[in-house]
C-alpha cells in the first residue's frame, strides 16, 4: 500500500491551535474558504506551508502547529480536576483514523462523569475515520465541531459540553461549501408536552436528533458569509426518513407539509479579513414573530458581534473582542425532547439562554519560545436556562394567557467577572506547556440575592511528543 504523508485529521478547538490559525488569518495568510467551520484539518492548513508567508510573526506561529500524542491539563479553583488525554491516529491514502481518550481524576460539571472505583472517569473524546478527496468529505464519529465565526464560543453549535456522535458530509464547489451534520442526541424520557401549570402525567420514551445544514460562500478570500438550519427533533419510536439525509431541503419544510414537529433554528453569519484586522457577526433566529403573536410570544434571538486586531498598539500582539446576547427564551420549547441540549448541556452558547457576555484576550509574542496573555470577561446570567418549563400552555394555546415581559435578563441575575493572565512555552515541535492564574467574581451566586462568591484559579496544560 502506498502511504500519503497528508493528514486529514483536525486541529482540536479547544486547544492553542486553534487560536494560532485565527491569528494567522487575521495576518492576511489565508488556508481556507470556510473559517466558520472548525475544527481546521492539517490539510487545509498544508496550503501555508507551501506558500511564501509574508509576515515574519506568522512564519513563527506556523512552526508551532503540530499535534501532541499526549496532553495532560489541571484546573484548580472550587474543584480540582486533572485530565489525561492520549491520541493515536492512522493516515493512508485519503482516509485518517483517531482515537482519543480523556480519562479524568477529580470531579467538575463536564463529561465524563461515571467514576471507576472512586479512582478515575474515563470516556472517548475524539474518535473518528474520516475520507477526504477535492471536492467531499465523508465523517463518521466522535468530534467537537464548532459552527459560527467566533473562534471561542458560538450559539448554533459551539463545540463544549460532552463531544458528540457524528455522521458529516460536505461537497465542496470552488466559491461555495455544502455542509450537512447529524448526530443522534440522548434518549429522553418525558412528557410529550411541559408547560407552567399542565396537569399531564403521561410519559415517552422519546428518541432525539439534531440535524445541522449549512451552505458557506465565499467569493473572494478575505470575505465569507453563509447560512444555517438547525433543528432538534424526535418522539417516541421516531424514524428517520431519506428527507433527512438531503441537504438540499428545509427541515422546516417538513415539520410545515407533514406535521414532522421540530425545534428549528436559522443562522445567518459573516466575516471579514482585512490585513492586520477582522471583524465577524452572527444572528441566530429560534422563532421570529412576523406579525403581534395573540399570546405575547416575543423574538427568540440571539447575536454576536466580534473583531480582532494584529499589533494593535504594540507589534507581535493578537487581540480578541467580542460580544454575545441570548434572549430569554432561545434553545427552549414546550416539547422537552427538543430543547436544544444534549445530556443537560447547551449544544449553542455553553452559558445557554437569557445572558450576554463581554469578552476579551490579548496575546503577546515574547519570543520564538514564549507567549504572554491575559484575558477577562463578564457574563451576566438570567434565571432562564435551556430546560426552563415553558410559560404558557401550546397544542392548544389557550386565550388569555401570554408571555412574561421580560425577555432578557430575567429574575435575579447573576453577575460573574473573570481574569486571567498566563504564559506559554513552546519547544520545537515536541512540547507545548501553559500556565494561567485567575480571579473570578461571582456576585448574586446562583441567583440568590447579595450572596458573593471570589475564588482564585489556576490552569497548567503540558502537551508532548509530536505527531
Amino acid at each position: 500500500m502506498t502511504i500519503f504523508f497528508i493528514f486529514f485529521i483536525y486541529y482540536p478547538i479547544d486547544s492553542w491551535q486553534n487560536e494560532v490559525l485565527e491569528e494567522i488569518q487575521v495576518r492576511g495568510e489565508y488556508f481556507t474558504n470556510t473559517p466558520s467551520i472548525r475544527p481546521y484539518s492539517k490539510h487545509e492548513v498544508r496550503n501555508l506551508e507551501s506558500s511564501e508567508l509574508n509576515d515574519f510573526t506568522s512564519l513563527q506561529l506556523l512552526s508551532r502547529l503540530w499535534l501532541s500524542n499526549l496532553s495532560l491539563s489541571t484546573k484548580i479553583d472550587t474543584v480540582k480536576v486533572t485530565r489525561f488525554k492520549p491520541m493515536v491516529n492512522y493516515d493512508f491514502s485519503r482516509l485518517s483514523l483517531y482515537l482519543q481518550p480523556d480519562v479524568k481524576f477529580g470531579a467538575d460539571s463536564l463529561p465524563p462523569n461515571k467514576v471507576f472505583k472512586n479512582l478515575f472517569s474515563a470516556d472517548y473524546e475524539r474518535v473518528y475515520a474520516r475520507y477526504q478527496n477535492q471536492n467531499l468529505c465523508l465523517f463518521i464519529g466522535r468530534e467537537r465541531f464548532s459552527i459560527g465565526p467566533s473562534p471561542r464560543y458560538n450559539m448554533l453549535l459551539s463545540g463544549y459540553g460532552p463531544p458528540l456522535d457524528w455522521f458529516h458530509y460536505a461537497l465542496s464547489a470552488k466559491y461555495i461549501k455544502l455542509s450537512y451534520y447529524l448526530s443522534q442526541l440522548d434518549d429522553m424520557t418525558c412528557k410529550p408536552v411541559e408547560y407552567t401549570g399542565d396537569t399531564i402525567t403521561s410519559l415517552i420514551n422519546a428518541r432525539r436528533y439534531l440535524i445541522i445544514k449549512r451552505l458557506d460562500v465565499t467569493p473572494v478570500r478575505w470575505f465569507n458569509c453563509s447560512f444555517s438550519e438547525a433543528a432538534t427533533f424526535g418522539g417516541e419510536n421516531y424514524a428517520l426518513m431519506p428527507y433527512h439525509f438531503n441537504p438540499l431541503v428545509f427541515i422546516h419544510t417538513l415539520q410545515h407539509n407533514w406535521g414532522r414537529d421540530a425545534n428549528l433554528f436559522f443562522h445567518l453569519d459573516a466575516k471579514i479579513f482585512l490585513k492586520k484586522f477582522s471583524i465577524y457577526s452572527a444572528l441566530l433566529v429560534d422563532d421570529y414573530q412576523l406579525e403581534p403573536d395573540p399570546n405575547g410570544e416575543p423574538n427568540h434571538l440571539g447575536m454576536n458581534l466580534g473583531m480582532e486586531f494584529v499589533n494593535f498598539l504594540i507589534n507581535r500582539s493578537f487581540l480578541i473582542m467580542e460580544y454575545h446576547l441570548l434572549s430569554r427564551w432561545i434553545y427552549g420549547i414546550y416539547a422537552p425532547y427538543q430543547r436544544y441540549m444534549y445530556y443537560g448541556y447547551p449544544i449553542g452558547f455553553p452559558y445557554g439562554p437569557d445572558c450576554d457576555e463581554l469578552y476579551t484576550k490579548c496575546v503577546y509574542h515574547l519570543n520564538q519560545s514564549y507567549d504572554l496573555f491575559v484575558q477577562s470577561s463578564y457574563l451576566r446570567k438570567g434565571e432562564n436556562s435551556v430546560n426552563s418549563i415553558w410559560p404558557i400552555p401550546e397544542n392548544p394555546r389557550v386565550p388569555g394567557t401570554s408571555f412574561p415581559k421580560n425577555n432578557f435578563l430575567s429574575g435575579v441575575v447573576e453577575k460573574i467577572f473573570n481574569i486571567n493572565i498566563g504564559i506559554r512555552f513552546f519547544y520545537q515541535k515536541i512540547f507545548f506547556s501553559e500556565a494561567s492564574i485567575g480571579f473570578l467574581n461571582n456576585q448574586n451566586h446562583h441567583h440568590n440575592i447579595g450572596k458573593s462568591k471570589n475564588s482564585l484559579q489556576f490552569n497548567m496544560r503540558i502537551d508532548f511528543l509530536r505527531l
